[in-house]
Protein backbone atom coordinates (compact mmCIF):
# COMPACT_ATOMS: atom_id res chain seq x y z
CA UNK A 1 0.00 0.00 0.00
CA UNK A 2 1.31 3.35 -0.99
CA UNK A 3 1.54 6.09 1.60
CA UNK A 4 -1.41 8.61 1.61
CA UNK A 5 -0.33 12.01 0.31
CA UNK A 6 -2.54 14.01 2.85
CA UNK A 7 -1.43 12.19 5.92
CA UNK A 8 0.84 13.83 8.39
CA UNK A 9 3.91 12.20 9.65
CA UNK A 10 3.04 9.46 12.09
CA UNK A 11 -0.66 9.11 11.02
CA UNK A 12 -2.12 5.95 9.51
CA UNK A 13 -4.69 5.91 6.71
CA UNK A 14 -8.37 4.84 7.60
CA UNK A 15 -9.42 1.30 6.89
CA UNK A 16 -10.98 0.75 3.47
CA UNK A 17 -14.85 1.24 3.27
CA UNK A 18 -15.18 3.75 6.14
CA UNK A 19 -16.59 6.48 3.95
CA UNK A 20 -19.05 4.06 2.37
CA UNK A 21 -20.34 2.95 5.80
CA UNK A 22 -20.75 6.56 6.87
CA UNK A 23 -22.85 7.30 3.82
CA UNK A 24 -25.04 4.24 4.47
CA UNK A 25 -25.46 5.26 8.15
CA UNK A 26 -26.68 8.71 7.25
CA UNK A 27 -29.03 7.29 4.64
CA UNK A 28 -30.59 4.89 7.20
CA UNK A 29 -31.04 7.70 9.71
CA UNK A 30 -32.78 9.85 7.11
CA UNK A 31 -35.06 6.94 6.15
CA UNK A 32 -35.98 6.32 9.81
CA UNK A 33 -36.88 9.97 10.35
CA UNK A 34 -38.95 9.97 7.17
CA UNK A 35 -40.78 6.78 8.17
CA UNK A 36 -41.55 8.17 11.65
CA UNK A 37 -42.89 11.39 10.17
CA UNK A 38 -45.03 9.47 7.68
CA UNK A 39 -46.44 7.23 10.43
CA UNK A 40 -47.32 10.20 12.63
CA UNK A 41 -49.05 11.92 9.72
CA UNK A 42 -51.06 8.80 8.89
CA UNK A 43 -52.14 8.19 12.47
CA UNK A 44 -53.08 11.84 12.89
CA UNK A 45 -55.49 11.51 9.97
CA UNK A 46 -57.05 8.14 10.83
CA UNK A 47 -57.11 7.94 14.64
CA UNK A 48 -60.49 8.66 16.18
CA UNK A 49 -60.48 11.18 19.00
CA UNK A 50 -61.25 10.07 22.50
CA UNK A 51 -63.48 11.73 25.02
CA UNK A 52 -63.10 11.77 28.80
CA UNK A 53 -66.49 11.01 30.32
CA UNK A 54 -67.63 10.64 33.92
CA UNK A 55 -70.01 7.94 35.10
CA UNK A 56 -71.73 6.94 38.36
CA UNK A 57 -70.52 3.52 39.59
CA UNK A 58 -73.98 2.69 41.01
CA UNK A 59 -76.11 4.10 38.18
CA UNK A 60 -74.43 3.44 34.83
CA UNK A 61 -77.06 5.45 32.99
CA UNK A 62 -75.77 8.65 34.65
CA UNK A 63 -72.98 9.88 32.33
CA UNK A 64 -71.57 13.39 32.17
CA UNK A 65 -68.89 15.16 30.15
CA UNK A 66 -67.74 17.02 33.30
CA UNK A 67 -66.81 15.79 36.79
CA UNK A 68 -69.44 16.04 39.51
CA UNK A 69 -71.77 13.90 41.61
CA UNK A 70 -74.64 11.55 40.80
CA UNK A 71 -78.06 13.25 41.16
CA UNK A 72 -79.53 9.98 42.48
CA UNK A 73 -77.04 8.65 45.05
CA UNK A 74 -74.68 11.70 45.22
CA UNK A 75 -71.59 9.56 44.67
CA UNK A 76 -68.66 11.10 42.82
CA UNK A 77 -68.61 10.39 39.10
CA UNK A 78 -65.68 8.23 38.01
CA UNK A 79 -63.69 9.09 34.83
CA UNK A 80 -64.18 6.81 31.84
CA UNK A 81 -62.24 7.11 28.57
CA UNK A 82 -64.45 6.19 25.67
CA UNK A 83 -63.83 6.19 21.94
CA UNK A 84 -66.80 7.65 20.09
CA UNK A 85 -68.73 5.72 17.49
CA UNK A 86 -68.05 6.43 13.86
CA UNK A 87 -70.91 7.90 11.88
CA UNK A 88 -71.17 4.83 9.65
CA UNK A 89 -71.98 2.46 12.54
CA UNK A 90 -75.18 0.49 12.00
CA UNK A 91 -78.04 1.42 14.37
CA UNK A 92 -78.98 -1.15 17.02
CA UNK A 93 -82.63 -2.22 16.92
CA UNK A 94 -83.11 -3.81 20.32
CA UNK A 95 -84.64 -3.15 23.74
CA UNK A 96 -84.53 0.56 24.62
CA UNK A 97 -81.57 1.58 26.77
CA UNK A 98 -79.41 -1.41 25.83
CA UNK A 99 -76.58 -2.12 23.41
CA UNK A 100 -74.59 -5.20 22.31
CA UNK A 101 -71.70 -6.17 24.58
CA UNK A 102 -68.30 -7.47 23.44
CA UNK A 103 -65.96 -8.87 26.10
CA UNK A 104 -62.60 -10.54 25.96
CA UNK A 105 -62.42 -14.20 26.91
CA UNK A 106 -60.49 -13.54 30.12
CA UNK A 107 -63.09 -11.00 31.25
CA UNK A 108 -65.96 -13.38 30.42
CA UNK A 109 -64.32 -15.99 32.62
CA UNK A 110 -63.51 -13.48 35.37
CA UNK A 111 -67.12 -12.36 35.88
CA UNK A 112 -68.47 -15.92 35.63
CA UNK A 113 -70.65 -15.66 32.54
CA UNK A 114 -72.61 -18.87 31.88
CA UNK A 115 -74.81 -19.70 28.94
CA UNK A 116 -77.64 -22.14 28.39
CA UNK A 117 -79.38 -23.40 25.28
CA UNK A 118 -82.97 -22.43 24.43
CA UNK A 119 -85.04 -25.62 24.52
CA UNK A 120 -88.44 -26.42 23.03
CA UNK A 121 -90.84 -28.71 24.89
CA UNK A 122 -94.46 -29.79 24.73
CA UNK A 123 -96.21 -28.27 27.75
CA UNK A 124 -99.67 -29.34 28.91
CA UNK A 125 -100.68 -26.44 31.11
CA UNK A 126 -103.22 -26.64 33.90
CA UNK A 127 -104.84 -23.28 34.57
CA UNK A 128 -106.43 -22.63 37.97
CA UNK A 129 -108.79 -19.77 38.71
CA UNK A 130 -111.13 -18.62 41.44
CA UNK A 131 -114.78 -19.23 40.58
CA UNK A 132 -118.20 -18.51 42.04
CA UNK A 133 -121.57 -20.18 41.56
CA UNK A 134 -124.15 -17.84 40.00
CA UNK A 135 -127.82 -18.17 39.13
CA UNK A 136 -128.79 -18.06 35.45
CA UNK A 137 -129.86 -14.62 34.29
CA UNK A 138 -132.62 -16.10 32.13
CA UNK A 139 -134.15 -17.88 35.14
CA UNK A 140 -135.37 -14.74 36.96
CA UNK A 141 -139.05 -13.74 37.10
CA UNK A 142 -140.52 -10.55 38.55
CA UNK A 143 -144.01 -10.10 39.93
CA UNK A 144 -145.96 -6.88 39.20
CA UNK A 145 -149.59 -5.85 39.40
CA UNK A 146 -151.32 -4.42 36.34
CA UNK A 147 -153.57 -2.05 38.23
CA UNK A 148 -152.90 -0.02 41.38
CA UNK A 149 -154.47 -1.19 44.62
CA UNK A 150 -154.06 -2.16 48.26
CA UNK A 151 -152.74 -5.45 49.63
CA UNK A 152 -155.17 -7.16 51.99
CA UNK A 153 -153.62 -10.63 52.38
CA UNK A 154 -150.07 -11.97 51.98
CA UNK A 155 -149.61 -15.71 51.44
CA UNK A 156 -145.80 -15.80 50.91
CA UNK A 157 -144.33 -13.49 53.53
CA UNK A 158 -140.59 -14.21 53.42
CA UNK A 159 -137.69 -14.69 51.08
CA UNK A 160 -135.80 -17.94 50.57
CA UNK A 161 -138.89 -20.12 50.33
CA UNK A 162 -139.64 -22.24 47.30
CA UNK A 163 -142.76 -21.54 45.27
CA UNK A 164 -144.33 -23.27 42.29
CA UNK A 165 -145.84 -21.80 39.18
CA UNK A 166 -149.41 -20.68 39.88
CA UNK A 167 -149.00 -20.58 43.68
CA UNK A 168 -150.84 -17.67 45.33
CA UNK A 169 -148.54 -14.92 46.59
CA UNK A 170 -150.94 -12.20 47.81
CA UNK A 171 -154.44 -10.80 47.29
CA UNK A 172 -155.20 -7.11 46.77
CA UNK A 173 -158.12 -4.78 46.21
CA UNK A 174 -158.08 -2.58 43.10
CA UNK A 175 -160.80 -0.03 42.16
CA UNK A 176 -159.95 -0.46 38.46
CA UNK A 177 -160.42 -4.23 38.62
CA UNK A 178 -163.63 -3.78 40.61
CA UNK A 179 -165.02 -1.51 37.89
CA UNK A 180 -164.03 -3.99 35.17
CA UNK A 181 -165.93 -6.74 37.03
CA UNK A 182 -169.03 -4.60 37.15
CA UNK A 183 -168.78 -4.00 33.40
CA UNK A 184 -168.53 -7.76 32.82
CA UNK A 185 -171.65 -8.50 34.90
CA UNK A 186 -173.63 -5.71 33.28
CA UNK A 187 -172.74 -6.99 29.85
CA UNK A 188 -173.78 -10.50 30.90
CA UNK A 189 -177.19 -9.27 32.20
CA UNK A 190 -177.93 -7.32 29.06
CA UNK A 191 -177.07 -10.32 26.91
CA UNK A 192 -179.59 -12.47 28.85
CA UNK A 193 -182.46 -9.97 28.54
CA UNK A 194 -185.00 -10.49 25.70
CA UNK A 195 -185.24 -6.99 24.29
CA UNK A 196 -184.43 -5.06 21.23
CA UNK A 197 -181.14 -4.05 22.74
CA UNK A 198 -179.65 -7.50 22.54
CA UNK A 199 -177.88 -6.52 19.36
CA UNK A 200 -175.70 -4.26 21.49
CA UNK A 201 -174.69 -7.10 23.79
CA UNK A 202 -173.36 -9.81 21.53
CA UNK A 203 -171.05 -12.63 22.74
CA UNK A 204 -168.15 -10.57 21.43
CA UNK A 205 -169.07 -7.85 23.92
CA UNK A 206 -168.88 -10.34 26.79
CA UNK A 207 -165.58 -11.62 25.49
CA UNK A 208 -164.23 -8.05 25.34
CA UNK A 209 -165.16 -7.44 28.98
CA UNK A 210 -163.59 -10.77 29.93
CA UNK A 211 -160.38 -9.94 28.04
CA UNK A 212 -160.16 -6.61 29.86
CA UNK A 213 -160.13 -8.41 33.20
CA UNK A 214 -157.50 -10.87 31.97
CA UNK A 215 -155.27 -7.97 30.88
CA UNK A 216 -155.64 -6.47 34.36
CA UNK A 217 -154.19 -9.67 35.82
CA UNK A 218 -157.35 -11.47 36.97
CA UNK A 219 -157.02 -15.24 36.73
CA UNK A 220 -159.31 -17.07 34.26
CA UNK A 221 -160.76 -19.23 37.04
CA UNK A 222 -161.72 -16.15 39.01
CA UNK A 223 -163.43 -14.67 35.94
CA UNK A 224 -165.38 -17.92 35.50
CA UNK A 225 -166.50 -17.75 39.11
CA UNK A 226 -167.68 -14.15 38.64
CA UNK A 227 -169.78 -15.16 35.62
CA UNK A 228 -171.19 -18.22 37.39
CA UNK A 229 -172.09 -16.58 40.71
CA UNK A 230 -172.79 -13.09 39.44
CA UNK A 231 -170.91 -11.72 42.41
CA UNK A 232 -168.02 -9.23 42.36
CA UNK A 233 -164.78 -10.28 44.01
CA UNK A 234 -163.50 -7.75 46.51
CA UNK A 235 -159.87 -8.91 46.11
CA UNK A 236 -158.04 -10.70 43.31
CA UNK A 237 -155.12 -13.10 43.77
CA UNK A 238 -151.65 -12.64 42.27
CA UNK A 239 -149.81 -15.93 41.62
CA UNK A 240 -146.21 -16.89 40.93
CA UNK A 241 -145.42 -16.75 37.21
CA UNK A 242 -142.66 -19.41 37.52
CA UNK A 243 -141.29 -21.98 39.94
CA UNK A 244 -138.22 -21.18 41.97
CA UNK A 245 -137.07 -19.48 45.15
CA UNK A 246 -138.22 -16.08 46.36
CA UNK A 247 -135.07 -13.92 46.40
CA UNK A 248 -136.75 -10.51 46.87
CA UNK A 249 -140.02 -9.40 48.45
CA UNK A 250 -141.36 -5.85 48.46
CA UNK A 251 -144.90 -6.22 49.73
CA UNK A 252 -146.52 -6.33 53.17
CA UNK A 253 -150.13 -6.41 54.25
CA UNK A 254 -151.82 -3.05 53.74
CA UNK A 255 -149.20 -1.63 51.38
CA UNK A 256 -150.17 0.31 48.28
CA UNK A 257 -148.95 -1.34 45.09
CA UNK A 258 -148.61 0.01 41.57
CA UNK A 259 -147.57 -1.52 38.21
CA UNK A 260 -144.06 -0.03 38.25
CA UNK A 261 -143.07 -1.60 41.60
CA UNK A 262 -141.37 -5.04 41.75
CA UNK A 263 -143.23 -6.94 44.45
CA UNK A 264 -141.50 -10.33 44.23
CA UNK A 265 -138.46 -11.73 42.46
CA UNK A 266 -138.42 -15.47 41.86
CA UNK A 267 -135.26 -17.24 40.71
CA UNK A 268 -134.94 -20.70 39.23
CA UNK A 269 -132.00 -22.36 40.99
CA UNK A 270 -132.43 -25.80 39.52
CA UNK A 271 -129.65 -24.92 37.06
CA UNK A 272 -126.62 -22.83 38.03
CA UNK A 273 -123.49 -21.56 36.31
CA UNK A 274 -119.88 -21.39 37.48
CA UNK A 275 -118.14 -18.10 36.62
CA UNK A 276 -114.35 -17.88 36.91
CA UNK A 277 -111.99 -14.89 36.82
CA UNK A 278 -109.22 -15.85 34.38
CA UNK A 279 -106.00 -13.90 33.81
CA UNK A 280 -105.61 -12.20 30.42
CA UNK A 281 -102.57 -14.25 29.46
CA UNK A 282 -104.51 -17.51 30.00
CA UNK A 283 -107.64 -16.49 28.08
CA UNK A 284 -106.24 -17.46 24.62
CA UNK A 285 -105.76 -21.02 25.91
CA UNK A 286 -109.39 -21.40 27.15
CA UNK A 287 -111.67 -21.34 24.09
CA UNK A 288 -115.35 -22.28 24.05
CA UNK A 289 -115.86 -25.94 24.86
CA UNK A 290 -112.86 -26.23 27.18
CA UNK A 291 -113.60 -28.69 29.97
CA UNK A 292 -112.66 -28.20 33.58
CA UNK A 293 -113.30 -29.32 37.13
CA UNK A 294 -114.93 -27.19 39.84
CA UNK A 295 -114.31 -27.82 43.54
CA UNK A 296 -116.00 -26.10 46.44
CA UNK A 297 -114.72 -25.98 50.05
CA UNK A 298 -118.14 -27.30 51.05
CA UNK A 299 -117.68 -30.40 48.86
CA UNK A 300 -113.89 -30.81 48.45
CA UNK A 301 -114.17 -34.51 47.59
CA UNK A 302 -117.08 -34.13 45.16
CA UNK A 303 -115.90 -32.08 42.16
CA UNK A 304 -118.21 -31.48 39.24
CA UNK A 305 -117.26 -31.42 35.57
CA UNK A 306 -117.94 -28.14 33.76
CA UNK A 307 -117.61 -26.89 30.18
CA UNK A 308 -116.97 -23.31 29.02
CA UNK A 309 -120.01 -21.94 27.16
CA UNK A 310 -119.30 -18.19 27.29
CA UNK A 311 -116.21 -15.98 27.44
CA UNK A 312 -117.19 -12.44 28.38
CA UNK A 313 -115.93 -9.72 26.00
CA UNK A 314 -114.82 -7.32 28.74
CA UNK A 315 -111.78 -7.11 31.03
CA UNK A 316 -111.83 -6.02 34.66
CA UNK A 317 -109.83 -2.81 35.06
CA UNK A 318 -109.01 -3.59 38.69
CA UNK A 319 -107.95 -7.24 38.46
CA UNK A 320 -107.04 -7.42 34.74
CA UNK A 321 -109.08 -10.60 34.41
CA UNK A 322 -111.84 -11.84 32.11
CA UNK A 323 -114.93 -13.72 33.22
CA UNK A 324 -115.49 -17.22 31.86
CA UNK A 325 -118.89 -18.88 32.33
CA UNK A 326 -119.22 -22.65 32.60
CA UNK A 327 -122.22 -24.93 32.69
CA UNK A 328 -122.20 -28.20 34.65
CA UNK A 329 -121.48 -31.16 32.39
CA UNK A 330 -123.87 -33.98 33.21
CA UNK A 331 -125.35 -34.57 36.66
CA UNK A 332 -123.70 -33.55 39.90
CA UNK A 333 -122.65 -36.24 42.39
CA UNK A 334 -125.49 -37.51 44.53
CA UNK A 335 -126.16 -35.21 47.47
CA UNK A 336 -124.12 -32.36 46.02
CA UNK A 337 -125.84 -29.00 45.73
CA UNK A 338 -124.31 -25.62 44.97
CA UNK A 339 -125.87 -22.36 46.05
CA UNK A 340 -125.40 -19.06 44.20
CA UNK A 341 -122.57 -17.07 45.75
CA UNK A 342 -120.62 -20.16 46.75
CA UNK A 343 -116.88 -19.85 45.99
CA UNK A 344 -114.43 -22.46 44.82
CA UNK A 345 -111.67 -23.14 42.32
CA UNK A 346 -111.78 -24.42 38.77
CA UNK A 347 -109.01 -26.20 36.87
CA UNK A 348 -108.72 -26.20 33.09
CA UNK A 349 -106.63 -28.84 31.34
CA UNK A 350 -105.50 -27.18 28.10
CA UNK A 351 -104.08 -29.12 25.16
CA UNK A 352 -100.30 -29.56 25.01
CA UNK A 353 -98.42 -26.94 22.99
CA UNK A 354 -94.80 -26.26 22.10
CA UNK A 355 -93.08 -23.66 24.27
CA UNK A 356 -89.54 -22.23 24.16
CA UNK A 357 -87.94 -22.50 27.59
CA UNK A 358 -84.99 -20.58 29.09
CA UNK A 359 -83.58 -20.49 32.64
CA UNK A 360 -85.33 -18.09 34.96
CA UNK A 361 -82.07 -16.15 35.54
CA UNK A 362 -81.72 -15.50 31.81
CA UNK A 363 -84.75 -13.19 31.65
CA UNK A 364 -84.30 -9.46 32.35
CA UNK A 365 -87.61 -7.77 33.23
CA UNK A 366 -87.35 -4.00 33.71
CA UNK A 367 -91.09 -3.42 33.98
CA UNK A 368 -91.07 -1.66 30.61
CA UNK A 369 -89.39 -4.37 28.54
CA UNK A 370 -88.41 -8.03 28.79
CA UNK A 371 -85.30 -9.31 27.02
CA UNK A 372 -82.54 -11.93 26.90
CA UNK A 373 -78.83 -11.73 26.07
CA UNK A 374 -78.08 -14.07 23.17
CA UNK A 375 -74.49 -15.22 22.65
CA UNK A 376 -74.04 -14.62 18.91
CA UNK A 377 -70.23 -15.06 18.77
CA UNK A 378 -67.21 -15.51 21.04
CA UNK A 379 -67.58 -12.78 23.66
CA UNK A 380 -70.46 -10.97 21.89
CA UNK A 381 -73.83 -10.78 23.65
CA UNK A 382 -76.81 -9.11 22.00
CA UNK A 383 -80.04 -8.21 23.89
CA UNK A 384 -83.28 -9.35 22.22
CA UNK A 385 -86.84 -8.52 23.23
CA UNK A 386 -89.13 -11.43 24.14
CA UNK A 387 -92.52 -11.99 25.73
CA UNK A 388 -92.94 -14.21 28.78
CA UNK A 389 -95.58 -16.95 28.60
CA UNK A 390 -95.37 -18.33 32.12
CA UNK A 391 -93.16 -20.12 34.61
CA UNK A 392 -92.54 -23.84 34.50
CA UNK A 393 -90.46 -24.79 37.54
CA UNK A 394 -87.00 -23.23 37.20
CA UNK A 395 -87.64 -22.26 33.58
CA UNK A 396 -89.64 -19.53 31.86
CA UNK A 397 -91.57 -19.83 28.63
CA UNK A 398 -90.77 -17.10 26.10
CA UNK A 399 -91.60 -16.18 22.53
CA UNK A 400 -90.23 -13.53 20.21
CA UNK A 401 -86.76 -12.86 18.81
CA UNK A 402 -85.23 -16.17 19.86
CA UNK A 403 -85.32 -19.74 18.59
CA UNK A 404 -84.52 -23.20 19.88
CA UNK A 405 -80.84 -24.09 20.02
CA UNK A 406 -79.50 -20.56 20.54
CA UNK A 407 -77.40 -19.82 23.63
CA UNK A 408 -78.51 -17.21 26.15
CA UNK A 409 -76.71 -15.79 29.17
CA UNK A 410 -77.92 -17.59 32.29
CA UNK A 411 -75.21 -16.55 34.78
CA UNK A 412 -73.89 -13.06 35.55
CA UNK A 413 -76.86 -11.68 33.61
CA UNK A 414 -76.94 -8.62 35.86
CA UNK A 415 -73.32 -7.75 35.04
CA UNK A 416 -73.87 -8.17 31.31
CA UNK A 417 -77.02 -6.04 31.53
CA UNK A 418 -75.12 -3.32 33.44
CA UNK A 419 -72.38 -3.28 30.81
CA UNK A 420 -75.00 -3.14 28.05
CA UNK A 421 -76.73 -0.17 29.62
CA UNK A 422 -73.37 1.52 30.18
CA UNK A 423 -72.50 1.18 26.50
CA UNK A 424 -75.91 2.52 25.51
CA UNK A 425 -75.52 5.50 27.88
CA UNK A 426 -72.05 6.31 26.59
CA UNK A 427 -73.23 6.06 23.00
CA UNK A 428 -75.69 8.89 23.61
CA UNK A 429 -73.01 11.32 24.76
CA UNK A 430 -70.09 10.36 22.47
CA UNK A 431 -68.39 12.99 20.43
CA UNK A 432 -69.54 13.32 16.81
Amino acid sequence: MEPHEDLREGEEPPPPGVRLMATVRWAMLAFTVFAAALSWWFLARTERPTAMLYQCPMHPEIVSAEPGSCPICHMSLEPVVQTPLVSSAAPFDGPPGTAPVELALDRVQAIGVRTAAVTEKNIAETTRATAVVTAPEQGVAEVHVRAPGFVERVFVAQTGVAVTRGQALFAFYSPDILQAQQELLVTQRWSSMDSGLTTLTTPSSIQGARTKLELLGVLPREIDRILQTGEILRTVTVCAPASGFVTKKGVVQGSYVSPEATLYEIQDLSHVYVVAEVSQRDIPHIPLGTEGTFRSPRHPDQPIAVRVDLVYPTVSQEARTTKVRMAPKGESPKGTTFAPGEYGTVEFAAAARKVLLVPRDAVVDTGKSVYLFVAEAQGRFVPRSVRMLGEYGDEVGVEGNVKAGESVVSGATFLIDSESRLQASLARVRLP
